[in-house]
C-alpha cells in the first residue's frame, strides 16, 4: 500500500501488502483497541483512509493490558513476523526488529499477526508489551 509519502524507515523494511495489513490490524482492533473506539478504527484502517494516520490507533490501545518491555520478555518471540505501523506507513517486519528501532519524535506499534502480541514504542518512555 502506498501512500506517496516518503517512508521513514530505510530500505530494509519493506511496505506490507494488503494481505499482511488484513492479518495484523483485523484482530488487533478487536482485540487490543478500547471498546469505545473500535468502531473510529474499524472506519479508519480498514481499509486505511489516506489522510488516517496509524498514531490514532496507537492512541486507541487499551493499555490497561500493557506492561513494561525489555528484549529478554520477547526473546523467545523474536522471529514471529507481524505488521509495524508508523505515521502513515506500514512495513512487514519482525517483533525484534521492532522492539531495536529507534524512532525519534514519534510513536509506532507493531503488531504480530493475529494480534496474539503488540509492542507499543511511545513518542517518550519504554516500549510496552500488549497482550
Amino acid at each position: 500500500m502506498t501512500t506517496g509519502r516518503v517512508p521513514r524507515l530505510d530500505s530494509s523494511f519493506s511496505a506490507a501488502t494488503d494481505a499482511a495489513l488484513d492479518m495484523a490490524l483485523r484482530p488487533f482492533i478487536e482485540r487490543l483497541v478500547k471498546p469505545d473506539k473500535r468502531e473510529r478504527a474499524t472506519a479508519h484502517f480498514l481499509p486505511k483512509r489516506e489522510h488516517s494516520s496509524y498514531h490514532e490507533l496507537v492512541t486507541s490501545i487499551d493499555e490497561s493490558r500493557a506492561r513494561p518491555c525489555t528484549p529478554s520478555d520477547i526473546a523467545g518471540w523474536n522471529d514471529v513476523r507481524g505488521v509495524l505501523f508508523v505515521d502513515h506507513e506500514a512495513y512487514s517486519t519482525t517483533a525484534k526488529q521492532a522492539h531495536d528501532l529507534y524512532l525519534k519524535g514519534t510513536d509506532a506499534v507493531f503488531v504480530a499477526y493475529g494480534a496474539t502480541f503488540a509492542l507499543l514504542r511511545p513518542k517518550s518512555g519504554a516500549p510496552l508489551l500488549i497482550t
